[in-house]
């Protein structure tokens, strides 16, 4: 798909606006869960993990799933000090929380700090994986069987319990340096949207930096319910620079979307995360965007209510 920028996010925004059509269907439907279609809830796993239900469909993100370690993975390189074949520590154990049925699992890409070994073993093998196209190979060499691969301004819809949710691949630059950010692999954010009578959106920005395609997703989006962003600032105090948002740059998209909610993910399990999540809160606070902002803590239900 070859679009320029505006083209590109035109794209998505017909995408998201559509009521039908596009890639459907994948995922066996479960039982509704009783709920109204308004309610649902978050779980925090650590780092990028999360687990979301509204409405019948339960999706997780970016599974890390390992025990609290010093050796959780290992990174190529140290985005902090360069150092070649590096351990991660996981400073806490994941929540002790069943994973139950999940509907699809979303990477926003497959590095190993986003789909952890644990993770592989774990999840059957005919799990819905939705991907970016850069992850897909090595998403199927682990065994996984169901996989989709969406481009920027691609989407797919998942039928479960009754709802309906379109999820759209967005632009996710994984550096403000050019020559870092091809090296690193083009990955996604994701806007999770739950149609119907029901409607509720969801903005989840994977390992990106703000972009220009970034600034301008905002405008086309509309009223975004729940905005997670990923911080942590890593490598904001190596020789390449931010890998990461920092608080800087997530409380700017945060007054650019001005969404009902913000939980920050992607932050304290880690060794190469640097920035404190703090950091956002008293900016947040200082700009007097903090009443929407929660801080989650690992495996406490979230309700996402309005």
């Amino acid at each position: 798909m070859l679009l320029g920028k505006m083209g590109l996010i035109a794209a998505m925004v017909s995408l998201l606006a559509a009521c039908a059509g596009g890639a459907a269907g994948g995922a066996p439907e479960a039982p509704p869960s009783g709920k109204p279609a308004g309610d649902g809830t978050l779980r925090w796993f650590g780092g990028p993990t999360v687990l979301l239900e509204r409405g019948g469909v339960r999706l997780m993100t970016d599974p890390m799933l390992g025990p609290r370690g010093p050796h959780a993975f290992v990174l190529p390189k140290h985005p902090s000090t360069g150092a070649p074949n590096a351990d991660i520590t996981r400073y806490v154990d994941p929540p002790e929380v069943p994973l139950g049925r999940l509907d699809a699992v979303i990477l926003s890409h497959g590095h190993a700090d986003h789909f952890d070994a644990r993770a592989k073993e774990l999840l059957p093998k005919d799990t819905l994986l939705i991907v970016a196209p850069a992850s897909e190979a090595n998403v199927r060499k682990a065994g996984f069987t169901n996989v989709r691969a969406l481009d920027w301004g691609q989407s797919t819809v998942l039928e479960a319990g009754g709802s309906r949710v379109r999820v759209t691949a967005v632009p996710a630059h994984h550096s403000h340096d050019s020559a870092l950010d091809t090296e690193l692999g083009k990955g996604n954010g994701y806007v999770l949207a739950w149609e119907g009578d029901s409607p509720y959106v969801v903005y989840w920005t994977g390992d990106a930096m703000l972009s220009e395609e970034l600034r301008q997703l905002p405008a086309q989006l509309g009223a975004v319910d729940l905005f997670l962003p990923h911080l942590g600032g890593v490598g904001g105090d190596g020789p390449l620079g931010l890998r990461t948002m920092d608080a800087d740059e997530a409380l700017q998209l945060m007054s650019l979307l001005r969404p009902r909610r913000t939980i920050p993910i992607h932050h304290t399990t880690f060794s190469h995360y640097r920035e404190p999540v703090r950091a956002l809160e008293q900016q947040a606070e200082k700009a007097g965007l903090g009443n929407g902002l929660q801080l989650p803590r690992d495996g406490e239900a979230i309700d996402l209510a309005r």
